[in-house]
């Protein structure tokens, strides 16, 4: 059953093609619904990871410039509605700490919301520029990354059994594994 649902997203991203996958980004990095890693990891089981990790990537640079002007236009109450509260504190938080270069540390780290890091940065005296520079340094690895991870899925999965239950093993480990530092992570650089 899960291949079969795996299968028609992975179709749903063929039929899109990679600029579906760009425009995806962009409107998940505005209204965040959609996990940005998903998408990527179904962009490179549908195109490999070197077009999905240059149409994801590019896709969350003009995502996040327009989350950041949302900021800059309307505001922390605007702002709040979209992404809340706590992962507002949470950018506030971070940026303080870390300044121009949470940015960069937003984007690599897993399980850090891109939305969140772009409406805060907005919220803050960061120029675009650097927004748009930090963005973009993180953007393109983690969008690499998740793409990767995507086309590892898919080709172990057409390996067979054996090979398959190995290489989802290992994306779980490291997906366990990336999850805790960020924890980690959080928990020392956020008080």
């Amino acid at each position: 059953m899960i291949e079969t649902i795996i299968a028609k997203l992975i179709g749903l991203m063929d039929i899109l093609g990679p600029f579906g996958l760009f425009l995806i980004m962009i409107i998940q990095a505005i209204i965040a619904p959609i996990p940005s890693e998903l998408m990527l990891m179904f962009g490179g089981a549908a195109f490999g990871f070197v077009v999905a990790g240059i149409a994801g990537g590019i896709g969350q640079i003009f995502g996040g410039a327009v989350s950041f002007y949302i900021s800059k236009k309307f505001g922390r109450r605007f702002v709040q509605k979209i992404v809340g509260e706590r992962a507002l504190g949470f950018a506030d938080k971070w940026f303080k700490k870390w300044g121009g270069w949470a940015i960069i540390m937003g984007r690599f780290a897993p399980f850090i919301p891109f939305d969140a890091v772009s409406y805060g940065a907005g919220l803050t005296k960061i120029s675009f520029t650097t927004f748009i520079v930090a963005t973009t340094i993180g953007s393109f690895p983690r969008a690499f990354f998740y793409a990767y991870l995507g086309q590892a899925v898919t080709e172990s999965m057409r390996a067979g059994f054996e090979t398959q239950f190995l290489m989802l093993s290992i994306i779980i480990c490291v997906l366990i594994l990336m999850y805790a530092l960020s924890k980690k992570f959080k928990e020392k650089y956020t008080k």
